[in-house]
């Protein structure tokens, strides 16, 4: 399998190369502009590759897609940071065009599955505690949630008009805890 991560030299992309590359018959290819991630997080293993690339910048990542062949993609890459976020909305809100190049290259390229990190920070602020996905509407005012919410609708519109396969993941760090817990339930 051929698997694409963007994003991946960041914490939860770079554990996942590296959960992935166990199967060396995984080939994986790792996409990051480095502004929040970090090289030194890329598993250094024969099957992952990495390129330096900005995801919202068609012209820099359409021949990637060209030359490989990704069976699944794991579109991870998103300006982070509280502070980030907000000091700079027009570069969040321009992530907006990086989720609509990887589903437009993956819909042309023969993509079997988009792997989307949201956020749970698409609720805003609680309306009910506990949170219930299916009754807490979706009530963000903040740029980064309002992307997180734009790009999960532009996957349900990619699958219902052209049937490509995707699966959100809203990532929630419980207060008071500092670790990420990734759950590893993916079964291709």
């Amino acid at each position: 399998m051929n698997y694409l991560i963007t994003g991946g030299a960041g914490n939860i992309g770079s554990a996942l190369a590296a959960k992935l590359a166990i199967d060396p018959s995984n080939y994986i290819i790792i996409l990051d502009n480095l502004s929040t991630g970090h090289i030194s997080k890329i598993p250094q293993i024969e099957n992952v590759g990495f390129i330096k690339c900005d995801v919202n910048d068609y012209s820099d990542i359409a021949p990637v897609f060209g030359r490989f062949q990704f069976d699944y993609v794991f579109h991870y890459a998103a300006v982070v940071g509280v502070q980030r976020t907000l000091d700079n909305p027009l570069k969040v809100l321009n992530d907006c065009k990086g989720m609509e190049n990887i589903l437009k290259l993956s819909k042309n390229t023969g993509v079997k599955r988009i792997f989307y990190s949201s956020s749970s920070e698409v609720y805003g602020e609680p309306f009910e505690i506990p949170q219930r996905e299916h009754t807490t509407p979706l009530n963000s005012k903040l740029p980064y949630a309002i992307v997180k919410n734009i790009s999960e609708a532009y996957c349900r519109s990619y699958y219902q008009e052209y049937g490509l396969e995707y699966t959100i993941f809203r990532f929630l760090i419980p207060m008071g805890q500092i670790k990420v817990r990734i759950l590893w339930f993916l079964d291709f």
